[in-house]
């Protein structure tokens, strides 16, 4: 469901970028030899650590200034509820992925995110 809808929203005009602990020359083979295939041009670009960690909302609002909007008008999907915590406290919208195998979410996670179990169940707006 991923690809699809990336494509879906890059046909909208959205831009769509990966935040990841993995560096991004890692991100780039990964997403380079996908089972999808070659899949990087779906991508505006990659950050990793470098922005800062994770669970730090700092990261998040350099992230904001590297691609040159608001924390506002972007929307970050993850399924660590810390990483969740920090990006909603740097002002981003966040929705948590949930999917067979990742920690279980206590009942507070799930009333307080928004969450998904499929990318096709987001629908963006906007041109950022």
């Amino acid at each position: 469901d991923v690809v699809p809808a990336i494509r879906r929203w890059r046909r909208q005009g959205l831009k769509v970028y990966i935040y990841s602990s993995g560096s991004v020359e890692a991100q780039r083979l990964l997403f380079g030899y996908s089972v999808e295939g070659d899949v990087l041009d779906l991508f505006d670009g990659h950050f990793d650590t470098n922005m800062g960690l994770k669970v730090e909302s700092k990261s998040y609002r350099r992230i904001a200034d590297r691609i040159g909007c608001s924390p506002e008008d972007i929307m970050f999907l993850t399924d660590v509820t810390r990483e969740a915590k920090a990006a909603e406290e740097a002002g981003v919208n966040v929705a948590v992925v949930v999917r067979p195998g990742n920690m279980e979410l206590t009942e507070e996670e799930q009333s307080h995110y928004s969450l998904v179990t499929s990318f096709h169940q987001l629908e963006m707006a906007g041109s950022a």
